[in-house]
């Protein structure tokens, strides 16, 4: 597949509903940053860890299937399994709900960037998926630069 050429967008997903499927830490990980902005964001896998049942956010525990897609914005594929992920990112594509694939930018119809916000203020750092790391360290060298500045 060619380079991904991802548009950076923000996009108002306060009250959205927004699909997890996967139910580990890295599922957990992307659940704490979506409540950051008021999603509301559900979770579908067999296993769940503690934190994600503890964390006061809807889940089922089951096995992804495309009925589940029905009237979510986004999902994001958490799960680590080649096979459902291929799937995941088929029906999401056939249904219209924008699909991102953990850790595959090729799969991804959207990348999540390293955020800094200060007030009214958002800066994004992406690297189109390729590289997170150093997006990070970007997005905190951007970071401690304003707040030098405050």
């Amino acid at each position: 597949m060619a380079n991904q050429n991802f548009l950076p967008i923000a996009i108002d997903i306060a009250n959205q509903k927004i699909l997890i499927v996967g139910g580990g830490q890295s599922a957990y990980s992307k659940l704490k940053i979506l409540q950051r902005h008021n999603a509301e964001v559900e979770i579908l896998a067999i296993d769940v860890c503690d934190e994600i049942k503890n964390s006061g956010v809807k889940y089922m525990q089951a096995p992804y299937h495309k009925s589940y897609l029905k009237d979510y914005l986004m999902l994001y594929s958490c799960s680590n399994n080649a096979e459902l992920d291929r799937q995941i990112e088929k029906d999401c594509r056939e249904e219209k709900v924008l699909v991102n694939i953990h850790d595959k930018p090729s799969r991804c119809q959207f990348v999540s960037p390293a955020i800094y916000r200060h007030g009214n203020i958002s800066v994004a750092v992406s690297s189109n998926g390729e590289n997170v790391y150093e997006s990070i360290r970007i997005r905190n060298l951007i970071k401690d630069k304003l707040q030098l500045e405050d």
